[in-house]
């Protein structure tokens, strides 16, 4: 009976000691790419060999709430970051990483520098009104900025996006790249900032991610329009649809068809305009379709956090 106090004595020291040990070597770290191009998507990431909670990016004027996953040899939280070709110039760009572990809050800073890209022009004809639309419509088009404003800022978790991404249409052929400076009737506007992709009108539009439909509607110069937030700040958009299969509020499937493509709004014909916005920053979608987050992550830079 002595020996065996004694030995469970042991053991219970013995764990004690290794669990002191486990928590004085806690470590934890941060990824990101230290150069990357306007315009294109990057992925973030928060690791750690013990639990943590509350974490968040700062990056370009905003924060961005991630999830705590298992990952790895502990923990992870992944992050989709980018840049928006409209109204980035090219320079050093602040990123900041916060979490919570063990009742304290833990920081880490850094610079990305952003690249110039080339991105040609593209001359386009369309109806007059679309150029210089009429009075009568200016506080129709207004009203429709707000609320595309309200749900661009929609920040929501959990992660509900994986990637790669479901490509919206069965065959991916482009019509219009992402930062084409696009040039109506001879006058110049404002950069594209999505992807044209060739469709037929009444061609299936399907979910790049699971998510919650954040807005719907017939706008007067996108046409008819759904938006997905699919959690840390990831939203996909459609533009000039023939018809839309959801409502605001909905949750969607990965994959599931949310609308049908058409020419409604400011178009030249029938096709699908799709839209990535990460953290408000509208950035190129097509990349992200033949890669996944772990690929991107292996682009970054692993930085230690300390105290």
């Amino acid at each position: 009976m002595h020996n065996r106090k004694f030995f469970t004595a042991f053991i219970l020291v013995t764990c004690l000691i290794f669990s002191h040990e486990r928590t004085s070597f806690a470590a934890s770290w941060v990824n990101f790419p230290t150069s990357w191009d306007i315009g294109q998507a990057f992925a973030v990431s928060i690791t750690s060999n013990v639990d943590y909670s509350n974490p968040t990016v700062t990056w370009k004027d905003r924060t961005i709430s991630l999830n705590v996953e298992q990952g790895g040899a502990g923990k992870i939280s992944y992050g989709l970051l980018g840049s928006d070709v409209r109204n980035t110039q090219p320079g050093n760009y602040d990123i900041l990483f916060e979490f919570t572990q063990g009742g304290k809050k833990y920081k880490a800073s850094g610079k990305i520098t952003l690249n110039a890209r080339q991105y040609p022009q593209e001359h386009l004809t369309v109806s007059s009104k679309m150029v210089n639309p009429p009075k009568k419509e200016l506080n129709r088009i207004r009203n429709e900025s707000k609320l595309v404003g309200n749900a661009l800022r929609t920040m929501t978790v959990p992660r509900r996006w994986t990637t790669p991404p479901q490509p919206p249409l069965t065959n991916i052929t482009l019509t219009s790249h992402y930062g084409f400076q696009r040039v109506y009737n001879g006058v110049p506007r404002s950069v594209h900032n999505g992807a044209d992709i060739r469709a037929a009108t009444g061609t299936k539009v399907r979910a790049p991610f699971a998510g919650t439909v954040v807005l719907t509607g017939f706008h007067y110069y996108a046409g008819g329009s759904v938006y997905i937030d699919s959690g840390n700040g990831v939203i996909t958009a459609f533009f000039h649809l023939s018809e839309i299969n959801v409502k605001k509020g909905e949750r969607v499937a990965k994959g599931q068809v949310v609308a049908k493509s058409g020419s409604t709004g400011r178009v030249t014909g029938p096709h699908l305009h799709y839209s990535l916005i990460l953290g408000g920053q509208f950035v190129d979608p097509i990349p992200l379709l033949s890669t996944s987050i772990t690929q991107m992550l292996k682009k970054g830079t692993q930085s230690q956090v300390n105290e």
